[in-house]
């Protein structure tokens, strides 16, 4: 079955968010800074109301900063709602993660049931990592963004970040 992803790049390598998750693509703006978080957590958005933490792939995956290309975005995705508690507080509607990628480019469409589709690495560095499936003549790795960040530290982030935001008016602010 043909699924709809978002497609970016990161390190040079091709990766997929599929499309029903994400909810806006976005400047890749600066961030209000969470200093002590968990690695590749860079900051938070102010989105919609709301604040969502933002997770550089670049950081996770590659050990270095995504690059600011003018093709650099933040991918603004709605979590599968298990995340927890936390998600009133965090965008006062449905748990949100957000991800800044390079070369975010065009939407690919990918069979994730092929029978050339496998299951991506499962090591402690490759945290998010889904399925490999194929996009045209390369393959491209499907990011399971409710795995990027744990629910308890996404819950702390946003409740702390709220309760000091006053002192930080627009910064991080997307829309």
């Amino acid at each position: 079955m043909d699924v709809p992803v978002v497609a970016f790049e990161v390190a040079d390598e091709r990766y997929g968010i599929e499309a029903v998750r994400v909810v806006e693509v976005v400047p890749s703006v600066p961030l209000r800074t969470v200093p002590g978080t968990v690695r590749g957590v860079v900051g938070l958005l102010r989105f919609r109301g709301g604040l969502v933490p933002v997770v550089d792939l670049g950081v996770v995956w590659a050990g270095r900063a995504s690059p600011a290309r003018m093709s650099s975005r933040i991918v603004v995705c709605e979590l599968d709602g298990t995340a927890g508690a936390w998600a009133d507080a965090a965008a006062r509607t449905r748990p949100r993660v957000a991800v800044r990628a390079e070369r975010v480019l065009r939407v690919a469409t990918v069979d994730p049931a092929a029978a050339d589709a496998a299951d991506g690495p499962r090591t402690p560095g490759a945290r998010g990592l889904g399925r490999l499936v194929r996009d045209g003549d390369a393959l491209l790795q499907l990011v399971r963004v409710e795995d990027l960040v744990p629910a308890d530290v996404l819950a702390t982030l946003v409740r702390d970040a709220e309760a000091v935001d006053a002192a930080a008016p627009g910064a991080g602010e997307a829309t």
